[in-house]
């Protein structure tokens, strides 16, 4: 068994992205909730453990994020301990991208590609900041996590109106040094046919520029590779067709203590909740979610009929065409 836990640092985000579900409360976790977390940690069994640290934008807790890694760096010796941040960028410098990369951070960048794509949709939280400035920012904190040397992958999001673009913001992306582009399909905006066909169309043209960029970069295969197998599984697992990682039992312990069996949004998190990290003695006594956040979402209409739709639709043709592309460039999937 291995162990996924998320830590929400904070609900807060200096961004008001449209597209974005995540509650924007003032909450922010506090350091008696991070020494219970890590009691528990020492209490549970040492399988592997996968770190994630979310938010919110987790940037704006940094002192709290250190606080955690220095907590559970001793259990490195007991448990093999992977450490991965999701941040829109805007928070990173370099300071801190040589304090991601000491640790051996994985760092996803919400960044959708170039300027014209990613101002569209994502903005700042206050109206009289400049969504070009925060753009700036998210650039170049990306650029500080590849120049440390930091694992680093693109969160892209893809809507309707930027779908056009998807190829090209692609190329500017592994044009930044990134290997690991996660798209993903944009939920709650309708998927008209001929978006639907366009996406199909870039996803299929998105296979002929992974040929001609690994042809040019033959030692980076093997994190091509991984990189398409992640994304083929986190594909099947937005359509709700199975789990990211069958192998791993998923935490999310949000900033007020409250532990959910999957990541939540404003719709999901009273379905996901499981308990309080104050009333248990250690993970091992948490049940595991029968269906994930998902396919809650499927199974109990948190979306309307279209909306939900719209999301299999979006996803299984990633999944298809990650899949293809993974095929053509390396052969049968491990589990064929």
């Amino acid at each position: 068994m291995r162990i996924q836990l998320s830590v929400i640092f904070t609900d807060a985000c200096n961004m008001r992205c449209s597209y974005c579900t995540t509650a924007k409360r003032p909450v922010w976790i506090q350091s008696k909730t991070l020494e219970k977390l890590s009691e528990l940690l020492r209490r549970t069994a040492p399988a592997p453990l996968d770190l994630n640290f979310h938010g919110g934008e987790p940037t704006l807790a940094w002192e709290r994020v250190e606080e955690l890694v220095h907590l559970v760096l001793p259990q490195q010796t007991e448990r093999r301990l992977s450490l991965n941040l999701c941040t829109n960028g805007t928070g990173l410098n370099p300071e801190r991208a040589a304090f991601l990369a000491g640790h051996k951070f994985n760092v996803r960048v919400s960044i959708d590609g170039a300027r014209e794509s990613h101002t569209r949709f994502r903005r700042p939280h206050a109206a009289e900041d400049n969504a070009q400035q925060y753009y700036d920012q998210t650039l170049a904190g990306l650029q500080a996590v590849v120049q440390a040397g930091v694992s680093t992958a693109a969160n892209m999001v893809v809507t309707p109106a930027t779908v056009e673009k998807l190829l090209e913001n692609a190329v500017f992306l592994l044009k930044q040094g990134l290997v690991h582009l996660v798209i993903s399909p944009v939920v709650g905006q309708p998927w008209e046919e001929a978006a639907l066909l366009s996406l199909d169309r870039q996803l299929r043209e998105m296979t002929l520029l992974w040929q001609h960029w690994l042809q040019r970069h033959p030692r980076k295969a093997e994190d091509l590779r991984r990189s398409l197998l992640s994304e083929i599984a986190r594909a099947r697992y937005c359509a709700g067709d199975g789990q990211v990682q069958p192998d791993a039992r998923f935490w999310v312990i949000g900033p007020d203590g409250r532990i959910f069996g999957d990541e939540p949004d404003i719709r999901t998190e009273k379905a996901l909740t499981l308990g309080h990290i104050d009333q248990i003695g250690d993970f091992s006594e948490l049940p595991a979610l029968p269906r994930n956040a998902f396919q809650l979402m499927f199974d109990r209409a948190f979306y309307p009929e279209h909306v939900l739709r719209d999301v299999r639709r979006t996803h299984r043709l990633l999944a298809r065409h990650s899949r293809a592309t993974y095929l053509q460039l390396f052969g049968p999937l491990p589990e064929e």
